[in-house]
């Protein structure tokens, strides 16, 4: 598999990528993947819910591995 880039798609529901899931996480000082799913002005992982750990391909490319890769501080 691949590295994730800002590019790689998390959310196929509301077409949210990485980038742009990684900005709010900073910005928002979200902690848990649970809180973007909370927030009701950031929609994302709210309709399948397959982004929320496991990935929309069942590969790990989830709000939970975007959370951990901000704290790390890999994006």
């Amino acid at each position: 598999m691949k590295m994730p880039t800002r590019e790689t798609m998390i959310c196929h529901c509301h077409d949210k990528r990485l980038g742009m899931i990684a900005d709010y996480i900073k910005a928002n000082k979200i902690e848990k993947w649970e809180q973007i799913v909370e927030d009701l002005a950031f929609e994302c992982g709210d309709t399948c819910e397959n982004c929320h750990t496991e990935g929309y391909h069942n590969d790990g490319l989830s709000l939970a591995m975007a959370v951990g890769m901000v704290k790390r501080g890999y994006i």
